[in-house]
């Protein structure tokens, strides 16, 4: 199976590379002064013809990208959607649309900035108050809202309070450890509401401390999944604790230090994001446990800007305080595109949710070449690796629980945001295919 993968990941890597030379052969000019030949030229040797048999696919990709940026161009749909974007922002509308990780619905919403609909933003200018409605249809509701202040008094104190009720249709679940079995499955209804308050001190602009303190009612209120039964029923004699919602307080800390160029769309710099978390039970919950929680990833540049190396390092563990216990909903989990920071982790090439444990290890490794540049579009390939596990307590990681998944994408983007992402990922339970408007990181 390495053989294989190992095989098909070269593939990849060439197709990529004859496509780099192709697009840099285009991007030159015409010669005036070339030489003029007075005899036939010899025919093309092997290597021409295998060159433009594996160039072909990547035309066929990068042909109807052209032509839509240039009928974009034409008829400056370009501009005309800026143009709408920016006079919806300065009217205090934010439009948000995207996918969902756990299928391919898009959603829809927006963020209304209710001190600019109330023509108050320039007055108070340091405030904010925000809500945000976003709707998948089956799938998920979202409502939520901020209010508070940044800069407090001049410096780099905020502060903040937060309302939040999510309420997710379908959320797949596969039992708990890294040995769990896809024909296991289940799904869950679950809806979260959320009331806290949250303040911190911003050291530069690239380093930040937050604070923050909520209070969490979770409610189950359907574990059944295409006639499967509940998750009782498909486990049935597994401790699944959670099954039947809690009451919990969190109590957080996070450190955060960001030095990237673009959040979307980083070329060089890197992020660490380091967050310690208490979660206690309230009324007849049982939940009691710390958080902690490790994400950081550096942008290599290799001699140019157009060619990047990411890597990054994602590791959770949850450990029980008092005999306390750990809701299956709050455990570490990974598969699916991981485009959402709140849910699971990106191993791609199995699906949403696959894997879920009280702690987990992920690295992820992807090298982006921009192959098509016009203006402010972009056109990216990447080439990414994913390894990862879930595991129970430090002293059971084991090496044989890795799960490998490797594929290819294309990323189209405008002025340093992304509009597409296609990729597709193949592991040993298959293949997944996805369409995202976000970066996995």
């Amino acid at each position: 199976m390495k053989s294989k993968a190992g095989k098909i990941a070269g593939l990849l890597c060439l197709g990529l590379f004859v496509f780099a030379f192709i697009a840099y052969g285009e991007a030159k000019k015409a010669d005036l002064y070339a030489p003029v030949y007075t005899k036939p030229l010899a025919p093309e040797p092997l290597k021409g013809a295998f060159s433009r048999i594996l160039e072909f696919p990547f035309k066929l990709a990068k042909w109807p990208m052209e032509q839509g940026i240039i009928f974009t161009e034409n008829h400056r749909l370009d501009k005309k959607t800026i143009w709408l974007y920016e006079e919806s922002l300065r009217q205090g509308i934010k439009p948000q649309a995207g996918f969902a990780d756990v299928s391919a619905i898009p959603y829809f919403g927006a963020e209304f900035n209710l001190l600019t609909l109330a023509r108050q933003k320039e007055k108070y200018p340091d405030f904010f108050a925000t809500a945000t409605v976003l709707y998948c249809p089956s799938v998920f509701f979202q409502v939520g809202s901020e209010i508070g202040a940044q800069k407090i008094a001049g410096t780099g104190f905020h502060a903040k309070g937060i309302f939040n009720y999510d309420r997710e249709q379908k959320e797949p679940f596969y039992g708990v450890g890294p040995d769990t079995s896809r024909g296991d499955s289940t799904s869950y209804r679950i809806e979260t509401t959320k009331v806290g308050a949250a303040a911190g001190y911003e050291f530069s602009p690239t380093i930040d401390l937050t604070s923050g303190f909520d209070y969490r009612k979770v409610d189950i209120l359907n574990r059944t999944h295409d006639g499967k039964g509940e998750i009782p029923t498909i486990f049935a004699g597994q401790n699944i604790p959670g099954v039947n919602g809690d009451d919990l307080l969190d109590y957080a800390l996070t450190l955060g230090r960001d030095t990237r160029d673009s959040k979307d769309e980083a070329t060089k710099g890197s992020y660490q994001k380091l967050l310690f978390q208490f979660t206690d039970g309230a009324r007849n919950s049982s939940a009691r446990y710390f958080k902690y929680q490790l994400d950081m990833a550096k942008y290599f540049r290799l001699a140019s800007p157009r060619r990047i190396l990411v890597a990054r390092l994602f590791a959770e563990h949850n450990d029980e305080v008092d005999h306390g216990t750990i809701p299956f909903y709050d455990m570490a989990k990974l598969g699916g595109a991981g485009t959402n920071a709140r849910d699971s982790e990106a191993l791609r090439s199995f699906v949403y949710n696959r894997f879920y444990g009280e702690s987990s290890l992920l690295l992820n490794l992807e090298y982006r070449f921009t192959v098509l540049e016009y203006k402010d579009f972009k056109l990216k390939a990447a080439l990414f690796n994913d390894l990862g596990q879930v595991f129970g307590e430090i002293h059971e990681f084991q090496i044989k629980d890795f799960r490998e998944s490797y594929g290819a994408g294309l990323y189209f983007s405008y002025a340093k945001n992304t509009i597409l992402n296609f990729s597709v990922a193949h592991g040993n339970e298959g293949t997944q295919v996805y369409l995202k408007n976000k970066l996995a990181f």
